[in-house]
């Protein structure tokens, strides 16, 4: 064991003293932000499924969501990530860069909401069910409030301001669950959690650009009483930044798109693949419609679980981000290449422990979490468990290439990756969809319509026999999602798989920077530990039934934990933690 102990390096040097406090500190604030987002979060995802008392109502609010979340997401990380590059690589100019990203969001993000909006129709027709246009033109709204929000939160994270950020995040993130809930509380349904988002995004945007409007007024204040008011050429350099500004958003925009797209590639394809009703089955739309949501809801439920350890990924991203950034604009590549191996280790650690807890207790989770029914989808969260820790380490990879300054090389990987993601995901759903549109067929006659029947007591026994028959033809239909779930997870993992690889590739052709063997090597061996403890403590989601489910729930917290600390022992027994990890740390946590 003793090769396991590495020399310091060039690259790991690089990491001086201040830049790893700063680093350190911007990790633990946005962290607690993140934190704080995920139990709000929880309370979201777990307590929708209660309230609203069926699958198919949550599968709804996912699909819905998750729409408008891909246009959001753009909007949000799109601005975020161009104006902390521009703030960070020129504090100076911080707050021309605001203004000139305001100015860009007025011709595009509110053309994009009010496009949005008017093809609401349209993208419910794309999932096979109308019933969501008014939902979906409700959420054109976040649209516009996210497209401005993100520009505060940019030109925060790019002047290192992250316990403003992360006061931000919470913020948001509290109004959104209360906004959320409260709302359904009070009766108004899926209509009502649509609406309480949309008025925590409104009320996060004002919040937010009043916070930033004073912070570069005093801001502006002390750079005019330094430099004067700006001449000619300040106008000039501010005229070459608006254009730079633009080409730039337009990139990472279209990389955000992708990312999110393969994000929810799976899901929307889910939804709209069991929803495809064939004309041998006309009349039985309400059913396909029904069915498909209760796919929605129980795979929307699982991937909320399995993207827990991306969330930690996402600070180590707001921090890393400005760090690159600012490596790369002053041609330090040895010290590039020393952020972007660490990166790597601290997230595989942090990602790749969290992942094979959730994926060694994944059907334990769902059964102490959900009703029994979202048992359907244990294996896709096992898969998706595994799939998250390629997709995280793909989404820091692609993040650490557009900090370099390349946002066209992430575009092109995160797009490809996106392409394949649903090019398999409609494959192998339509596949596991024409066999059970067969079996049906085989096996079961389309239900039919009401009659005009001679009699009420006709009338009555009509109707029973209908609504028999419905469930008759639904049950076994009901019974395949399991497979139309673990597809669309497996082709998810592939899709994941191949994204990383290639943007592994790149960063080693521009920065000869690799992974760490040594830590993986550690991390599977950890993983051996946790496959024999799992299987010396087994637990059966049948014991719910008998134990009850908070019972059953602190079981699965206990077993995790023992777990933890046993993937923490044997990590460091065989010395992945050095004594430069601790005297970090030290930093980090130090005052001086």
């Amino acid at each position: 064991m003793a090769e396991a102990v590495e020399a310091p390096s060039k690259d790991t040097a690089a990491l001086d003293h201040e830049a790893i406090k700063k680093t350190g500190r911007g990790f633990l604030v946005i962290t607690a932000a993140k934190v704080w987002f995920l139990v709000t979060s929880a309370v979201i995802q777990l307590g929708l499924p209660i309230i609203f008392g069926s699958a198919e109502q949550f599968g709804v609010f996912k699909i819905v969501t998750e729409t408008i979340g891909l246009i959001n997401m753009v909007m949000i990380i799109g601005s975020l990530q161009a104006v902390s590059k521009l703030v960070s690589e020129q504090p100076e100019r911080a707050s021309q860069v605001v203004r000139l990203a305001v100015r860009l969001q007025l011709m595009l993000g509110v053309p994009v909401a009010l496009l949005y909006a008017l093809g609401s129709p349209y993208i419910a027709a794309s999932f096979n069910d109308p019933s969501l246009t008014g939902l979906f033109r409700l959420s054109s709204l976040i649209i516009l409030f996210y497209a401005f929000y993100a520009i505060f939160v940019g030109y925060l994270n790019g002047l290192k301001e992250f316990v403003k950020q992360a006061s931000l995040d919470m913020t948001f993130a509290t109004m959104k669950m209360v906004g959320i809930l409260g709302l359904v509380l009070l009766g108004f349904g899926v209509i009502g959690a649509v609406a309480g988002f949309v008025i925590a995004a409104g009320l996060i945007c004002v919040i937010s650009g009043a916070w930033t409007l004073r912070l570069m007024r005093r801001r502006a204040a002390i750079a005019a009483e330094a430099s004067g008011p700006p001449d000619a050429q300040t106008r000039a350099e501010a005229s070459a930044s608006l254009k730079r500004l633009l080409s730039y958003l337009v990139l990472v925009m279209l990389y955000t798109f992708a990312l999110n797209g393969i994000m929810r590639s799976d899901l929307f394809i889910l939804k709209a693949v069991a929803a495809d009703m064939p004309a041998q089955f006309a009349g039985m739309e309400n059913i396909f419609a029904l069915i498909s949501n209760k796919f929605a809801g129980f795979y929307g439920a699982v991937l909320n679980i399995a993207r827990i350890p991306y969330q930690g990924v996402i600070a180590v991203t707001f921090v890393i981000f400005p760090l690159i950034s600012q490596s790369t604009f002053s041609d330090d590549t040895e010290k590039t290449r020393g952020y972007v191996r660490e990166t790597f280790r601290y997230c595989l650690l942090l990602i790749g422990g969290v992942a094979m807890l959730l994926a060694f207790n994944s059907d334990s989770i769902i059964a102490a979490l959900y009703s029994a029914d979202y048992g359907r989808a244990a294996v896709a969260l096992s898969i998706l468990s595994v799939s998250i820790i390629f997709f995280a380490l793909f989404y820091v990879a692609t993040t650490m290439i557009i900090g370099s300054g390349h946002p066209l090389a992430a575009v092109v990987i995160m797009g490809a990756s996106m392409v394949v993601s649903a090019v398999l995901n409609y494959v192998f759903i339509s596949r596991v969809h024409q066999s059970t549109m067969e079996m049906l067929a085989t096996h079961h006659s389309a239900p039919g319509e009401l009659a005009l029947a001679d009699s009420p007591m006709a009338a009555v026994h009509q109707a029973i026999e209908l609504a028999s028959n419905r469930a008759d033809f639904a049950a076994p239909y009901l019974l395949e999602g399991t497979l139309y779930m673990q597809q669309a997870a497996i082709a998810t993992t592939i899709a994941m798989v191949f994204g990383f690889v290639v943007s592994l590739c790149w960063l080693y052709y521009k920065f000869r920077a690799v992974l760490p063997v040594a830590t993986i090597a550690r991390l599977l061996l950890a993983a051996v530990a946790l496959f024999g403890i799992d299987q010396l403590w087994p637990m059966d989601p049948a014991l719910v039934a008998i134990q009850g489910k908070m019972f059953y729930l602190l079981m699965i917290v206990a077993k995790m934990a023992v777990m933890g600390i046993a993937m923490l022992g044997v990590l460091a027994v065989a010395r992945e933690f050095t004594a430069k990890d601790f005297n970090r740390f030290k930093a980090v946590i130090g005052r001086s």
